[in-house]
């Protein structure tokens, strides 16, 4: 008689990240978010003063070690770091000549968001590598997160938190926050989950 029951899936492998000086202020908030959710919390990292340890949990995100990071604040991610993920405000860019940019952004309005993104990048003299075009099933943000770890990608530019799909792995979760991840509901648009599109770039 053949098995019925579904798949196992293990649970998501979790990183609790932070800066060392107030680790006993979000390091409990984390645990415990990570606890509620049922993640398998693999390592805290407490991030030193000058983002030394920030490549090595890229790094760790892009072999797949790690599935999701864990933070209690936006503003717990060091200001300084590279590679990261930025949204597109609406002041003018600060000039940063010669970093190197990719705009990402969902499968839906790709024209309004793509010239958006390149238009804010060449006025902060980011130089665009690409435009990625994500997938449904969010089958490109892996490879986004290996040129980060590589040191090849320096910032991805995103129109709103909303570009980036719910689903994707790996991912940064904010503490708290419903959704979660770095989504702010009033932007979000869900990925259909069905269906098949080609990626551009």
């Amino acid at each position: 008689m053949p098995n019925l029951q579904p798949p196992h899936r293990a649970p998501p492998r979790a990183a609790i990240y932070g800066p060392a000086r107030e680790i006993g202020r979000w390091q409990p908030t984390c645990t415990a978010w990570c606890s509620a959710r049922q993640y398998d919390l693999v390592s805290v990292i407490d991030e030193t003063p000058d983002a030394a340890r920030w490549s090595d949990l890229l790094h760790a995100m892009a072999d797949g070690d790690i599935d999701i990071v864990v933070i209690a604040s936006l503003a717990d991610l060091p200001a300084d770091r590279m590679a990261r993920v930025e949204t597109i405000g609406r002041r003018q860019p600060a000039r940063r000549p010669g970093l190197r940019a990719v705009v990402y952004g969902p499968p839906w309005d790709v024209t309004r968001w793509g010239r958006r993104g390149i238009r804010w990048c060449q006025q902060a003299e980011l130089e665009v590598l690409r435009v990625v075009v994500e997938t449904p099933a969010a089958s490109q943000w892996p490879r986004v997160v290996e040129g980060m770890a590589d040191e090849a990608v320096d910032v991805v530019v995103l129109g709103s938190w909303g570009y980036l799909p719910p689903h994707r792995l790996p991912r940064v979760e904010v503490a708290g926050t419903t959704p979660a991840g770095l989504l702010q509901p009033r932007l979000a648009r869900w990925y259909p989950i069905t269906g098949h599109m080609r990626p551009s770039g």
